[in-house]
């Protein structure tokens, strides 16, 4: 992706205009170009977002515009990390011009950054690399390589969150490269091997961020080209000398030691993978006490009360042998003595004595993770030249980096394969597990506040949490202070004016402003309501046009360029309108449907939330929920909160609106719930630790802070007690409905099926002849159907996977006679070079089993033969097969898919549709063990199941006397069923697939037994 220049945006042409508005987009700009095409900024109709959206060039071919939209398919399995980009929309203009839509960052990459502000200090530029090397490994585990690691590909969120982007040279697992596909690494940020032509590799990557992050600390690459210096001389420092030194520059020595192992020449004197790197960076921070910041890892269960990774990690750090420590079972906030029900509040509240906070808790020291490779302590030698002793360069080195030059200008395509690898060999001695499924996340307790108080106003600025003002055990304060994340450290800024509790604050004009509040005017917390407005300018406060009314305990964000106050009372009265601050002047618009004060507010940037609140006293809450379109001046009631509350505090995540504690007359709130605004619907978060209300929310990248409050109703009892949430990425949600795509060719049931280079196969199966060995693919990028080489002989029942870039189709019925007379096959097919090979035939034969590819084999579990159901699981390595662990619950007709990890079972019967079962159970090839998942909410057999952004959905089915639409979903992180939107056409036998986001059903029988073949293909989109 082209780094976006938000000063040098101009408007798009007539045509593509046109046609972006036509999808659903307004206002395009060009804000970026590639060698590929333009990136725009649009606004997002139907979600009121700004987006930036990449469309290609219209005089590619037909190829590379294939390959375009399968970019964005592939690429949208990474979405889900926290500092990947994310892929939001993959689609096709009227002109038949392909595009991929992601966020706008409006705060651009790191190159321009760095080229504007200067280079970052060395704690920042760690904590960058650790977020990245997570974001890296998940990209690895699930087999790509992103090959152009630069600051330039790495974006920074409005909460200061770097993301990797522009996967455009990736290698995506499959085999398939992307649109992209032309050697375009920038030389200087390019492992040394892969300069000379050697395919890249994890580590290569490991490489390409060492480099980053160097780029970061000095302001320029590492090996960036000198005056007059050839291209070939550069690669040969690139290739054959150490990186700077960089510790006279004051960088620490262990900083500049992880480094200089990151960017070594020989590939294996680095990290072997990410995480390791990732690991190493974090130790950094650890011994410098700094905060530990978190790696987001493919099958990571983390744990939030200690700053470190844990949880099972990704089969390359599978020598990280010690189990993490248990996560401490949370203090239950006892709250036993009765409060009496809190009196509205006026000028004359009585205040109570508030308790001191006792013990403040100690931030533990981050332990060392076990297992981690330690850096080295000085600087990498340079590695002997490739003719040693001579120190001349081979003339193969030199013809190599002028063939990737060569490539580079003309755009040919390197076809470098990567492949995901196993190098485990599952034990003979298996069995049943009762492990538990990974806990949800917690809160966690992080350093807290210097003082205890209650009823502040907070913003965030700058990756900053501020606070002000409130209550504290004296009465109203008048304190500023800030917690930084990055280094969980507090710091002050200056006092306000005045003491101000119950006022508002907003981040505008890139600086905290305080709207409003209680200014005490004599004891007991008597106090007149404030219309005045600050400013932090430059160290100091100053003092803005005050607002049309005085309010407290009220509301505010900002939303582009203005400020908007809605909510709060003055004198026991509540104020309805709506208060507009544009820079210079105040105007009222539409007012609050739902007056109330004590509420909470957040924005996604583009709309204005109000929640909860109270009608002058906490006996009168409300669940209210009211949006505010500042494009139409209009209100718009939402779903109600799930808990009715006032005092609460609210921020905007990922996607989502989290409110969190409040007050109700006898009690304090722990509740977090969420409300995901593209779903419309409400979850529940874990509670906070320590109930509270008046407290100050606020969300920093992907983790929510909760700070000091009230633990006690009314004025009781306030805390400084902070602790942190971490959030997972939001999940895509499915759309409402299935929609009709093109049909199959044939007609057909009980096929094999797998998805391979973004296309979903169809392999064998029924047809209204009987059996077939007809192979079918449908590409969804362009809705089309293609034909593949037939099978050597027809097949039902089969199964099939994507293995080794390979179509590779295992066992299944082969027909023998009249009415479906069959035999059971053990035989082994893979399609190499448009031919039917055969492989080493299985160790037993078996039809209507299951089969999936986790890393470098295929496991094959379920199934029967001659009416005896198969128990053992099989696994292929490439070369022979092995037995392992039993399936515990035998059966055939089941569904099975595979999250890269572990392998599912789902369903099934026990040789009849009248003996179906819900039973779900999870393969573990690392400890060759099967654990037993939460039942599948219907019994049944003849499903078809898949894997999407971290659930297993599993469709349809048959019961002895009918045929199922039903389209039932496994979140795996909560172990938790959902029920999805049904099929439009009941059927078994069918095909279930994932590409990109969206879930594909074809073919199937409508009716039971092997009746009413269909050819009709549907699909179910998430977003």
């Amino acid at each position: 992706m082209a780094d976006f220049d938000p000063e040098a945006t101009r408007p798009a042409g007539q045509g593509i205009t046109a046609e972006l508005s036509a999808a659903g987009f307004d206002d395009a700009l060009v804000v970026g170009r590639g060698g590929f095409g333009v990136v725009y900024r649009c606004r997002q109709r139907s979600l009121g977002r700004t987006v930036a959206i990449k469309v290609l060039s219209s005089d590619l071919d037909v190829e590379n515009r294939e390959r375009f939209l399968r970019e964005g398919y592939a690429m949208g399995g990474l979405s889900g990390h926290p500092n990947i980009v994310n892929i939001l929309q993959v689609g096709v203009t009227s002109s038949g011009r392909p595009y991929i839509v992601m966020p706008y960052h409006p705060n651009d990459s790191l190159a321009v950054k760095v080229r504007r502000d200067g280079p970052l200090p060395w704690h920042e530029v760690v904590r960058v690399g650790v977020k990245l090397a997570g974001a890296l490994e998940t990209a690895h585990h699930s087999g790509t390589l992103h090959r152009d690691v630069k600051p330039a590909n790495i974006l920074m969120t409005e909460y200061g969150e770097p993301q990797l982007t522009d996967f455009g040279i990736a290698r995506i697992a499959g085999g398939f490269e992307t649109a992209t596909g032309a050697f375009t690494g920038s030389l200087a940020f390019t492992a040394p091997e892969v300069l000379e032509g050697k395919p890249p590799t994890p580590n290569s990557d490991v490489y390409g961020l060492g480099a980053a992050m160097f780029a970061m600390l000095t302001g320029r690459a590492a090996f960036e080209r000198r005056t007059g210096e050839e291209i070939v001389a550069q690669f040969l420092r690139i290739s054959s000398q150490p990186i700077p030194d960089l510790r006279p520059q004051g960088i620490p020595d262990d900083v500049c030691a992880a480094l200089e192992h990151a960017m070594s020449a020989d590939p294996g004197s680095r990290p072997s993978t990410a995480a390791e790197f990732g690991r190493e960076l974090q130790e950094i921070q650890a011994r410098h006490g700094r905060h530990v910041d978190e790696m987001a890892l493919p099958g990571n269960a983390r744990q939030h009360d200690q700053p470190t990774v844990t949880g099972p990690l990704p089969k390359a750090d599978a020598d990280a042998s010690a189990a993490p420590a248990q996560h401490s079972a949370t203090t239950q906030h006892a709250a036993a003595t009765q409060h009496p029900a809190a009196t509205q509040h006026s000028a004359a509240t009585q205040h109570s004595a508030a308790t001191q906070h006792a013990a403040t808790t100690q931030h533990a020291a981050t332990p060392r993770h076990r297992g981690a490779t330690p850096p080295p302590q000085r600087p990498f030698a340079a590695p002997p030249p490739d003719d040693a002793g001579t120190g001349r360069v081979s003339l193969r080195a030199v013809i190599a980096v002028l063939a990737v030059l060569f490539l580079a200008v003309a755009g040919t395509g390197l076809y470098l394969v990567l492949r995901p690898s196993d190098d485990s060999d599952a034990g003979s001695a298996g069995g049943e597990s009762s492990e538990e499924l990974p806990p949800t996340a917690q809160w966690r307790a992080v350093r807290d506040a210097p003082t205890a108080r209650q009823q502040t106003a907070t913003t965030v600025a700058d990756g900053t949490v501020w606070v002000f003002g409130g209550l504290d055990d004296d009465g109203a304060s008048a304190a500023h202070e800030g917690y930084d994340p990055a280094i969980d450290t507090w710091k002050t800024g200056p006092d306000l004016p005045v003491p101000l509790n119950h006022a508002m604050a907003v981040t505008w004009d890139g600086v905290p402003v305080v709207l409003g509040g209680w200014i005490p005017d004599g004891p007991n917390l008597t106090a007149t309501a404030s219309d005045r407005v600050f400013a932090v300018r430059n160290g100091q406060w100053v003092e803005l046009p005050p607002m049309p009314q005085p309010r407290a305990a009220g509301a505010a964000v900002t939303i582009g360029n203005k400020i908007y106050v809605f909510g709060g009372q003055a004198d026991n009265q509540l104020a309805a309108t709506t208060d507009v601050f544009d820079g210079t002047t105040w105007t009222t618009v539409a007012d609050l449907p739902t007056p109330r004060e004590h509420l909470a507010a957040t924005t996604d940037g583009t709309y204005a939330y109000a929640l909860g609140g109270r009608n002058l006293s906490a006996d009168k809450n409300t669940a209210t929920v009211e949006r505010y379109d500042p494009a139409t001046d209009t209100w718009t009631r939402l779903p109600d909160m799930p808990t009715p509350r006032g005092g609460l505090g609210a921020t905007f995540i990922d996607g989502r609106i989290v409110a969190a504690g409040g007050e109700e007359p006898t009690r304090v709130l722990a509740q977090v719930e969420a409300f995901d605004v593209t779903t419309g619907t409400w979850s529940e978060l874990p509670a906070l630790r320590t109930p509270r209300h008046g407290l100050a929310l606020g969300a920093v990248g992907n983790t929510i802070y909760a700070i000091d409050g009230a633990t006690e109703p009314t004025h009781a009892e306030s805390t400084a007690v902070n602790e942190a949430l971490q959030i997972p990425p939001r999940q895509i949600q499915p759309g409402p409905a299935w929609r009709r795509l093109r049909d199959a060719p044939i007609p057909r049931q009980q096929s094999a099926s797998t998805v391979a280079d973004g296309t979903v196969w169809v392999l064998g199966g029924l047809d209204n002849n009987g059996s077939t060995g007809k192979v079918e693919g449908y590409d969804p990028a362009i809705d089309t159907w293609k034909a593949g080489p037939d099978l050597p002989a027809p097949l039902n029942h089969p199964m099939a996977v994507e293995y080794n870039g390979e179509l590779v189709v295992l066992g299944g019925w082969e027909p023998e006679g009249p009415n479906l007379t069959a035999h059971p096959s053990d035989r082994v097919l893979a399609l190499r070079d448009g031919q039917w090979v055969e492989l080493p035939p299985m160790p037993q034969p078996r039809a209507a089993g299951a089969a999936v590819t986790i890393g470098n084999k295929i496991y094959v579990f379920g199934g029967q033969a001659d009416n005896q159901l198969a128990a053992t699981t099989d696994v292929f390595d490439g070369t022979t097969w092995t037995t392992v662990a039993d399936l515990p619950t035998p059966r055939e007709h089941l569904a099975a898919t595979t999250d890269g990890t572990y392998a599912y079972a789902l369903g099934g019967r026990n040789l009849s549709a009248d003996k179906n079962t819900a039973t779900v159970e999870r393969y573990d090839p690392a400890t060759d063990t099967w654990t037993r998942l939460p039942d599948m909410p219907t019994p049944r057999g003849g499903l078809g199941a898949t894997f999407i952004d971290g659930r297993i959905v599993a469709a349809g089915g048959e019961e002895p006397t009918r045929v199922l639409a039903q389209v039932e979903a496994f979140d795996v992180a909560t172990g938790m069923w959902t029920e999805l939107t049904p099929m439009g056409t009941a059927r078994h036998g069918l095909v279930v697939a994932t590409v990109g986001n969206t879930i594909y059903a074809i073919d199937g029988a409508q009716r039971p037994t092997h009746a009413q073949s269909t050819a009709l293909a549907e699909a179910l989109d998430f977003w």
